[in-house]
């Protein structure tokens, strides 16, 4: 990357002092610091630890200097990997974010349930999940293995969390607990420690991270040469309306990476984080400024001037380069936010391919060759990499898609499927889990690639379920596809960070290797009619561009030369043309050009047959951790074979030697223990005459193992004149997360009297509730159906106390019984609707007395709401919801009902809904108006879209027997609303608008409201 000049001759990290604003910023940063940090005990933000529910396995449990190992027994292997590749990356690490300790120490779960290939740090229990599922798709194709692609990028999560801000907001929570000062951390941008991951990842390997990446950078390039690059406040926050989503871990790594070779270092990161981490409530511009000596708005047109001019020093370079210069495909499909993959020519005139869209439904569709017109096949989810292919006669494909876990949060598992091309009905091939990339072979079973821990395995498929045919330990594979006879099968596979084509042969059951480029990776392949040409596409030029294998004379031909990508070529039925996935910024075009294979001269930089006839590849813990020299290789037969056990082999062993069961007690040690100061926010109220319990000073201390099998929250406080307190507890190890919470405290409510006086009264409440909550995957595909819910039960006894906390009459008890559920069905949204386009969703809550106290009338409390979504005007990302609320109470107000109350006459007091049933009908329409889609640096908030709406609603009152409706209350209304994500975080909708009550009873017609 290019350099550019920063503002500060001594001290590029030091603003200059005299600036006038800097110093009334500081003055003004000092005041809130310190009014925040009197504030901080009545603010009471505390952190609660929840349980978590996963299968019961034997996990076992290793202590080394920097981390705490868990793993489930037998993945001994694939942690050693992740241990070799994090002790061999630390101190590099530690340098470059300038994390402070020495003493350092990090929890790191080795988690199998999930198919995904990922990783995460959470603040909160501070740990590290590795998840061991390798990516289906080329996803860190040079990284030596899955291991030094995720745990290196993790850590420097983990390290950003531990940096010590000392004097500030960060410091004075860390003093409590060190989670809550980590979640300040958690509070910058994403953009900022996605970055620094991004671009400690590239550091590890030439040309493998993201930085490099020719399939990641791609897009990073594309952007710059439109005609909106991203700025500075785009690449802080990921997209939720614009392809590509993650934009922040691209731009925000060469923001990082553009700063570093500025400064010489990355000591920029660090200052800037513990200005952040002192002052965060400044938002991130004010420690951007503190930490680089620029601010934002001149950090963000230094950055783009200097990138849109290396960009264009790039294309022309790639121009004068290219002999027949760049590529002009005929576009057959390609709008904005419009992706299409994986195409295949049914006939010279028809292709099939995976599309998506801002407004198009993930699926499966036909595709006119000439027109691009589209026809759905079938609505389904893939596998990233979107690797399916034709069945051999072309009525049916074969594909992988996540299949969720019932009970487990987040477990899924790849499973294959044929999906009929005449019907677009899909049949679940095999239960076999961990399966993807099927391809059926003509006239023989179906071929599939099979995970086994980070690497996996080729097997096939059948009524037994899936057999190993291929004995290649420590090949990751991404794509499997049998020729047009049936007697060779391509398999794409990676080995030690080498991606290439391997070939098996099923009537010896051999496979071996067959091409790759030197210092190139290969992304995909698919065979021509009559399996004479080989097409795929690769890298070996650093941008990806499609080639063809003519199995006749050998030769390897380019056949494209395009500015960021060409990936998944496919050759026509005739031969004649050639159709692939173009990418354009936000888009994947569906391009064709005219199959021409004498035209351009051989590719000479290939590699074949690189590896010993019957050689045998396996990933070494050493080289998978860094190492260049990639996968150990070994001979299978007995000359010239080592006889000690491979690296990865002696580590496993290690491991299982000092390895012991984990105890979930032995983690239970408090991880929080914060002040609490019960009525605090009283003392900003309007004083109300009565029992006042003043203030209640206390603490409370929280904690949980790291695989949640357990956690606790134990408060206690003095107020009264007494001691009160609860305590609560909850467990993973059976489904639902039971909880148990015992409590006895004070509660103070405001009563009206006889004479219209309000008067404050103060009650001791004392009790237990037990509770389950669990959520149900029935399906997690392109449409989605789940049911969550929530039931618990309560035994209570209060009874009237004086503010000295002397009881002014006995005990009254009473039990209940408290249900949520909420129940989505065929629930789907596309990429820029801001509700679902289509499906049903229940919402259900629910409270009765099923012990009341004596003499008293049993209470009970019902609310039932039904949401329809239509796809009327789904193509223009219009949402449009039909609703139907029921309530049913016995006693006025017996929750907070005002968000049943029609829009317009909320705060109306004859307007809440009484004792009795209750109707709400309603309609909503929201019209996206402008996706801004972009964040501010100097304000903690990305603002993502500003839409319309128009709504509708009646409430009635239900009697009799008929039922009969009555009191009717209704109005229509309108507005303008805006989605926002504080700190980057959860989407929040600010709604402004006007109301006209159709029904007002002496109020004004029309009524502003907020919410």
């Amino acid at each position: 990357m290019s350099s550019f000049a920063g503002l500060c001759s001594q001290s590029p990290a030091c603003p200059t002092r005299s600036s006038r604003a800097f110093v009334w910023t500081l003055f003004l940063a000092t005041l809130l610091a310190g009014a925040l940090a009197l504030a901080a005990p009545a603010a009471q933000a505390q952190i609660s630890y929840d349980a978590r529910y996963r299968p019961q396995a034997d996990y076992r449990l290793v202590d080394t200097d920097r981390f705490e190992w868990i793993y489930p027994a037998g993945a001994d292997t694939t942690t050693a990997l992740f241990q070799n590749a994090l002790r061999r990356s630390f101190q590099s690490t530690r340098s470059v974010v300038g994390t402070d300790g020495a003493d350092f120490e990090l929890p790191v779960v080795v988690d199998p349930i999930s198919g995904r290939a990922n990783g995460f740090v959470t603040p909160a229990n501070f740990r590290s999940h590795l998840f061991t599922a390798h990516p289906t798709f080329s996803f860190g194709a040079k990284f030596d293995s899955w291991a030094q692609t995720v745990a290196p990028h993790e850590l420097t999560h983990a390290m950003h969390f531990e940096i010590d801000s000392g004097v500030g907001l960060g410091g004075l929570l860390g003093l409590f607990s060190g989670d809550a000062s980590r979640l300040v951390h958690g509070l910058a941008p994403r953009g900022w420690f996605e970055g620094i991951a991004v671009y400690r990842e590239s550091q590890l390997e030439p040309e493998a991270g993201r930085l490099d990446a020719p399939l990641q950078v791609m897009k990073y390039r594309a952007a710059l040469g439109s005609g909106d690059p991203w700025s500075v406040g785009e690449v802080m926050y990921g997209s939720v309306f614009e392809r590509p989503s993650r934009r922040h871990y691209l731009g925000g790594g060469q923001l990082i990476e553009h700063m570093a070779q500025e400064r010489g270092s990355t000591d920029f990161f660090r200052q800037a984080t513990r200005w952040h981490h002192r002052l965060p409530f400044l938002g991130f511009g004010m420690a951007l400024w503190m930490g680089t000596g620029q601010t934002p708005a001149q950090l963000s047109d230094s950055f783009l001037d200097e990138e849109r001019q290396e960009e264009r020093r790039r294309l022309d370079s790639l121009r004068q380069a290219a002999e027949q210069g760049i590529t002009a495909p005929t576009v057959v499909a390609g709008t904005e936010g419009l992706h299409v993959r994986r195409p295949y020519w049914l006939s010279d005139s028809t292709l099939v391919a995976y599309a998506s869209g801002y407004a198009t439904r993930p699926g499966f569709y036909r595709i006119d060759a000439h027109s691009g017109e589209r026809t759905v096949i079938g609505h389904q989810a893939i596998t990233p990499g979107y690797t399916y292919v034709l069945g051999p006669d072309t009525t049916s494909l074969y594909f992988a898609r996540q299949h969720p876990g019932l009970l487990v949060p987040d477990a899924t598992t790849p499973r294959t499927h044929r999906l009929s091309l005449r019907t677009g009905e899909a049949r679940l091939l095999s239960e076999t889990g961990g399966t993807f990339t099927p391809a059926r072979a003509p006239g023989g079973p179906v071929w599939a690639a099979r995970r086994d821990g980070s690497f996996s395995e080729l097997v096939t498929l059948g009524e037994e379920g899936a057999i190993p045919q291929a004995h290649r330990p420590g090949l990751r594979y991404k794509q499997v596809a049998p020729s047009p006879s049936g007697d060779t099968i391509a398999v794409l596979a990676n080995a030690g960070g080498t991606q290439g084509l391997y070939r098996f042969d099923p009537s010896t059951s051999t496979l071996e290797p067959w091409l790759r480029f030197e210092g190139g990776s290969i992304y995909d392949v698919s065979w021509g009619p009559e399996g004479r040409y080989v097409l795929f596409a690769a890298d070996p030029s650093g941008i990806a561009n499609v080639y063809a294998l003519d199995r006749h004379g050998g030769d390897v031909r380019r056949l494209t030369t395009v500015r960021y990508g060409a990936l998944e070529p496919t050759l026509s039925p005739g031969r004649k043309r050639v159709a692939f996935a173009r990418y354009r910024h936000e888009r994947f075009e569906l391009a064709t050009i005219p199959f021409r294979p004498d035209s351009p001269r051989p590719v000479a930089d290939t590699e074949r047959d690189w590896a010993p006839r019957g050689g045998v590849l396996t990933a070494s813990a050493d080289s998978a951790a860094g190492g260049r020299a990639g996968a150990e290789r070994r001979a299978s037969g007995t000359d010239g074979a080592s006889q000690d056990a491979p690296p990865s082999g002696r580590d496993a062993a290690s491991l299982r030697a000092q390895s012991r069961p984990y105890e979930a007690w032995r983690h239970l040690f408090p991880r929080s223990a914060t002040p609490v100061l019960r009525g605090a926010w009283d003392l900003l109220g309007t004083s109300v005459d009565g029992e006042n319990l003043g203030l209640g000073p206390g603490a409370r201390i929280s904690g949980a193992d790291p695989l949640g099998r357990w956690a606790y929250n134990v408060r206690g406080f003095y107020q009264a004149d007494r001691l009160w307190g609860d305590v609560s507890v909850e467990t993973g190890l059976v489904p639902g997360t039971p909880s148990l919470t015992v409590f006895n405290g004070p509660v103070e409510a405001v009563r009206e009297t006889g004479a219209g006086r309000s008067r404050l009264e103060a009650f001791e409440l004392r009790g237990l509730r037990l509770g389950v909550d669990q959520r149900f995957v029935f399906r997690k595909n392109v449409y989605g159906t789940s049911l969550t819910a929530g039931l618990a039960g309560e035994y209570r006894q209060s009874r009237p106390i004086t503010a000295g906390g002397a009881a002014e009459a006995g005990f009254t008890g009473r039990a209940t019984l408290r249900s949520d559920l909420t129940f989505k069905y065929r629930v789907q949204k596309n990429i820029r609707d801001l509700v679902p386009g289509t499906g049903v969703r229940l919402n259900t809550s629910a409270e009765v007395d099923v012990l009341p106290p004596t003499g008293a009338t049993p209470s009970q409390y019902l609310q039932q709401r039904v949401d329809v979504f239509w796809p009327l005007l789904a193509s223009h990302n219009t949402g449009l919801r039909t609703s139907a609320s029921f309530l049913t109470q016995s006693r006025r107000s017996f929750f907070d009902v005002q968000s049943f109350v029609p829009r317009g006459y909320q705060g109306l007091d004859r307007a809440l809904p009484g004792a009795g049933n209750h109707l709400r009908l309603g309609a909503k329409i929201t019209q996206p108006l402008w996706y801004i889609d972009t964040g501010s640096v100097m304000l903690p908030v990305a603002v993502d879209a500003l839409y319309g709406y128009g709504l509708g609603q009646a409430q009635y009152r239900v009697a009799g027997a008929g039922p009969t409706l009555g009191e009717r209350r209704a109005s229509v209304g309108g507005g303008l609303g805006l989605r926002l994500r504080p700190f980057g975080g959860t989407s929040l909708n600010l709604e402004i608008g006007v109301s006209y009550r159709i029904d007002a009873h002496g109020e004004n017609r029309w009524a502003p409201h907020l919410r």
